[in-house]
């Protein structure tokens, strides 16, 4: 009988062992998951040089390795993230994996790098576990309170409509990427993953920049180009009155005055025109607001 209770006792202690086994990779799959990434996946240059400037953290680099990035022209960017011709995007997180657009003007293009990074913190809120997105998500509504920016009000009332209840999910890579000096809590949680984060808000507030900077100046030069076709239809109305009333030396005083500020009313507009015209080239390649505001010529 002895050797038969040694065969059960065998069986026994390897059955332990494999439950053991099975526990330990069950309770550590994401590290092998994430390790294995990092051993596998081979990033196309373009997207290793992106990585670097990122300047993530192994964590962070190990899931936006699972995540496989990838850059994409505009046709298959729409067509790997499934957008809808009314959708305005730059990146996705889709089906666990990243996608970022290709832009192609040099004032704009570290906006990608920015891009990427709000994507990987996508993919970072969805491996958390549900205390966690608790936690840091009462960190994010806090933050959002205190900031009270309009236009990230917006943003998060649009959101609401394309993607309800999602906000903190939002907010987790927008606070991340864009807005310097959160909490010490949040700081904290988004050390896990850049070790400089204040460079990827900075890149963010330059490639904003461009379009705020041009798109003030346009809207001033429109402002002006108003003021004076205001100033001319109130000299023409003077003159119009000075001829119906025979004053035709007054009448003829005024033309030069006329047509200087005809001349320049057009040569403002074909400015502006350009301006509108580079601005919108730029809208385009990031399907991003074109500016509709025109004027003709005046006479």
């Amino acid at each position: 009988m002895s050797p038969k209770r040694q065969f059960f006792g065998a069986r026994n202690v390897a059955e332990i062992v494999i439950v053991v086994l099975l526990g330990l990779v069950a309770l550590n799959y994401q590290t092998i998951l994430d390790d294995y990434a990092l051993a596998t996946f081979h990033p196309s240059d373009q997207v290793a040089a992106m990585i670097t400037r990122l300047d993530l953290t192994n964590q962070a680099k190990a899931v936006m390795y699972r995540a496989q990035p990838q850059i994409d022209d505009k046709n298959t960017f729409n067509a790997d993230c499934e957008t809808q011709p009314h959708e305005l995007e730059l990146g996705c997180y889709f089906r666990g994996r990243v996608y970022t657009l290709q832009i192609d003007n040099a004032s704009l293009a570290p906006e990608m790098d920015v891009v990427s990074a709000h994507e990987l913190l996508h993919a970072e809120w969805a491996r958390m576990d549900p205390q966690q997105r608790k936690t840091v998500g009462s960190e994010l509504e806090g933050e959002y309170a205190q900031l009270n920016d309009p236009n990230l009000k917006q943003r998060m009332a649009e959101y609401a409509q394309t993607e309800p209840g999602e906000q903190d999910n939002e907010l987790h890579s927008i606070l991340g990427t864009e807005y310097p000096n959160l909490t010490p809590q949040l700081e904290a949680h988004y050390a896990d993953f850049f070790n400089d984060r204040v460079q990827i808000v900075a890149e963010h507030a330059d490639y904003q920049s461009v379009f705020d900077a041009r798109a003030s100046q346009l809207a001033t030069d429109l402002a002006q180009i108003r003021a004076e076709k205001a100033q001319l239809a109130t000299l023409n109305n003077q003159m119009e009155g000075l001829k119906a009333g025979g004053q035709i030396a007054a009448y003829n005083a005024l033309v030069p005055r006329q047509n200087n500020l005809v001349d320049d009313i057009n040569g403002r507009i074909v400015v502006y025109q350009q301006g509108v015209d580079e601005y919108n080239a730029l809208s385009k390649s990031l399907d991003s607001q074109a500016i509709t505001d025109t004027e003709t010529s005046a006479q």
